[in-house]
């Protein structure tokens, strides 16, 4: 008798997310994504700087030392040593600056791509196949709550640096 009033209760009620639920899954998603990058990073033979850095340079095409020291946070020394070290390892290259032969800049090499595509595919296709599982409704809420979201990261990290 038990089973079936469990066979005509359905499926469990879709789980109500209040604000503050939201807002620590924001939290969540941090250091979630802080794992992942160490993960990958070690599972290529790289650091998490350097892993920062390729993700920089496929997102941006190339930039220049001062640049990518910037955004790493890094001393202009450091980050030589970093791009050293990618360079050594394949991953990326150093070209003169296509507009301004005086400047060097650093791109990505696709042996980088191979390499983090083996690492990152599965999980690539996990997400699209979970995105595909939403309504077009439904998309454009996480699309907006997410450029909103990554909106106010970037702001924040501005603002910190030039604390």
């Amino acid at each position: 008798m038990m089973e079936a009033s469990r066979e005509q209760a359905g499926p469990p009620p879709e789980r109500a997310f209040s604000a503050e639920d939201i807002t620590w899954a924001t939290r969540r998603l941090d250091i979630a994504m802080s794992r992942l990058m160490v993960a990958f990073s070690r599972a290529v033979g790289i650091s998490v700087p350097e892993m920062l850095a390729l993700e920089h340079l496929d997102v941006d095409g190339g930039l220049g030392p001062s640049e990518l020291a910037m955004r790493l946070q890094m001393t202009s020394g450091a980050v030589t040593a970093l791009v050293d070290r990618l360079e050594k390892s394949g991953y990326v290259t150093r070209e003169r600056h296509a507009g301004d032969r005086r400047r060097v800049m650093v791109k990505r090499l696709p042996k980088a791509d191979e390499d983090l595509t083996e690492e990152v595919s599965p999980m690539a296709l996990e997400i699209l196949e979970l995105v595909e599982s939403f309504g077009d409704d439904e998309r454009q809420v996480i699309g907006r709550f997410l450029d909103d979201f990554i909106a106010i990261i970037e702001r924040t990290a501005a603002e910190a640096c030039e604390r």
